[in-house]
């Protein structure tokens, strides 16, 4: 049983070792390799949109945003398709601009994109923020970017639209060539960082057309802000499945099928997305390309299926946009803006403890907007586990001090009985069972414990609340990057350390070693690459362990039952010790024996004198009684002591 109750807890330490472990000390899954793209052959992988009107050049980097291609080499040009029309020359850029009390957003007439959305406030991060989420220099590259593959009317990413703005909230752009006509509008929700996008394509004459809706995934490289910790990689959301490339493995191109929830980019913190209005069992492309003028860039394709459009009638289709912070409760919220199902919660995976993480989560935001700092709420949140938790913590300690103080016992008991494993276990659970002490009572209660911590690790690990929220200035100002100084995590091995020496031995001096230098050394070093905040939260909770152990340390001691009076020595089983306890009893009998034949004599020698005593009795009383059995000898012993 004891030996059962140590494999339990090592199995808990190390499996919670493990988990953690594995998030950050191992990458996930890579794509298969490929050969890298280089300058000649980037047009095998490139966007088809690119070449699908007007023979439109490859976009050029802009300075500061991407790679410039290696001197002495040309910028490849698309090879255009049959359908394309003379080259059009580059129209002269304009922009124009709608504004929330969150965000901004600009518009370029170039493509008719979306080219900068610009953070202006987030009550998450305390107020005022001033940030780019996205901003490109490239033009064509811009979020709703909108062309046609394979189709009757072609239409080049470059192409020049007219906009104006319709109202606070909308601008409108418009586009007409050769039969052709496309009219493209953008409305701001009322709620935060969504955005309308309707399109309505009309043809002079049938046609045959396939529309291409384009996002791409790209960091922002301002001057003065704070360079993005991860790079947005390509997503879609294929029927609640989510499809993730890296820009930087993306070779291309990766293409996936069927009825698209949402296409775009995402960091753990960030989410720009695109859905298209479900319109029955419509399927659509969803296809990955990388972007060879932007670095750790890529472009994400959403081509709907062929549609034969008659002449003179104009089709619509409708998107809806997500483009700011990765909060869960705005994903949830955005479905019902939409009027359907976006898919954007997805993205938020918080793994098989959702069910805890997500109610964490909503307390961490409620005690933010209580203190007004973030890495006080995860303190204080790490208290109200801790306390929510102390029934179970504080009843595997008494367990772990009866344990501790039956140690000199097992260690006899293990000397005893030597390589007999079968009777020492016997033994062992003989002794619990007279010290009334269960060994798995310091288990259980931590296997209770480990779904609880386990969700707040995850959530901890994937909430975009924590993204650029300052605990310490100076020292921590992002709570999802790793500590600058290295602080949280050398006093969180020190912490640990001194947790482990304090707290009652159980195990043998292998396992002892492992719990107290092994496993403050594992985590001391991976919180090198932990986020602030998940360390915060460690560190808390050690921190909080450590005070609660000297409490139970100095408190009154487990007391331990002890053994019955009659109850039986293990050495009683041996043949030797049952003959000397049978012999006892047998002398001890012999001399009760003797004691009573003496007194037996002494009382027949006083026989005559009660004998005249009761002859007289009844005379005296009236009445002819016998005495009582036994009370001739009482009165026979009561004058013997006289």
């Amino acid at each position: 049983m004891e030996d059962q109750g140590k494999r339990i807890v090592l199995f808990v330490v190390i499996a919670g070792a493990i988990f953690l472990g594995w998030q950050f000390l191992f990458p996930p899954a890579k794509p298969p390799k490929k050969a890298p793209v280089t300058a000649t052959d980037a047009t095998a992988v490139q966007s088809p949109t690119w070449g699908a009107g007007s023979g439109a050049p490859t976009p050029t980097p802009a300075p500061g945003t991407g790679s410039a291609p290696a001197a002495g080499t040309a910028t490849p040009t698309p090879p255009a398709p049959p359908s394309v029309q003379p080259a059009e020359a580059l129209a002269p850029e304009e922009t124009l601009q709608l504004a929330t009390p969150r965000m901004q957003l600009t518009f370029s007439n170039i493509g008719g994109t979306i080219k900068r959305v610009h953070r202006l406030d987030d009550p998450m991060k305390g107020g005022r923020v001033n940030d780019d989420l996205f901003v490109s220099d490239q033009p064509g590259v811009g979020f709703a970017a909108t062309s046609f593959v394979n189709s009757t009317y072609p239409l080049s990413p470059l192409a020049a639209w007219k906009g104006e703005a319709v109202s606070p909230t909308k601008v409108r752009y418009t586009y007409e060539r050769d039969g052709l006509s496309l009219a493209k509008e953008f409305e701001v929700l009322a709620d935060d960082w969504m955005v309308k996008v309707t399109l309505d394509v009309k043809v002079a004459s049938a046609a045959s057309q396939r529309l291409a809706v384009s996002m791409f995934a790209m960091a922002p490289h301002v001057a003065g802000q704070r360079k993005w910790p991860k790079i947005p990689w390509a997503k879609c959301d294929i029927g609640g499945s989510i499809y993730g490339v890296n820009p930087r493995k993306a070779n291309g191109p990766y293409t996936r099928s069927g009825q698209v929830r949402f296409f775009g980019a995402a960091t753990p913190y960030f989410m720009f997305g695109l859905a298209p209005r479900p319109t029955g069992s419509e399927t659509y492309d969803c296809n990955v390309y990388p972007l060879p003028t932007v670095k750790d860039a890529a472009q994400i394709d959403l081509v709907y299926a062929e549609t034969k459009i008659p002449a003179g009638e104009t089709i619509r289709k409708e998107l809806v946009g997500y483009f700011g912070p990765s909060y869960f409760d705005k994903f949830e919220h955005a479905d019902s803006v939409a009027g359907f199902k976006m898919g954007l919660r997805d993205t938020v995976d918080f793994g098989w403890f959702s069910f805890i993480s997500k109610p964490l989560l909503w307390l961490l935001r409620h005690i933010f907007t209580l203190v007004g700092n973030w890495g006080i709420a995860i303190i204080l949140l790490t208290v109200m586990v801790k306390l929510a938790t102390l029934y179970w913590t504080t009843k595997s300690m008494k367990s772990m001090k009866a344990m501790a103080a039956l140690k000199p016992e097992m260690e006899a008991l293990q000397k005893k009985f030597g390589d007999d494993r079968q009777k020492m276990q016997q033994a062992q659970m003989e002794l619990f069972k007279r010290h009334g002490v269960n060994p798995l009572a310091g288990c259980l209660p931590m296997l209770l414990q480990m779904p609880i911590w386990m969700g707040l690790y995850r959530m901890l690990s994937h909430a975009g609340e924590l993204h650029q929220a300052v605990f310490i200035p100076g020292w921590l100002d992002d709570l999802t990057l790793r500590d600058p100084y290295y602080i949280l995590p050398v006093s969180l091995m020190g912490l640990m350390f001194l947790q482990s020496k304090l707290q009652p031995t159980t195990g043998d001096n292998a396992q002892q070693k492992m719990l107290t230098y092994g496993l403050p050394l594992m985590f001391g070093v991976m919180g090198l690459w932990f986020p602030a905040g998940l360390t915060v939260y460690i560190t808390t909770n050690t921190v909080l362990g450590l005070l609660h152990t000297l409490y139970m340390k100095r408190s009154s001691p487990t007391p331990i039952k002890p053994a019955a009076p009659a109850a039986k020595d293990e050495a009683e089983d041996l043949p030797a010790a049952k003959a000397l306890a049978k012999g006892e009893k047998a002398a001890k009998a012999d001399e009760d024996a003797a004691g009573e034949d003496g007194a037996d004599e002494g009382d027949a020698d006083e026989g005559d004198a009660d004998e005249g005593d009761a002859d007289e009795a009844p005379a005296k009383g009236g009445q002819d009684k016998a005495p009582r059995a036994g009370q001739g000898r009482r009165g026979k012993r009561r004058n013997k002591r006289r």
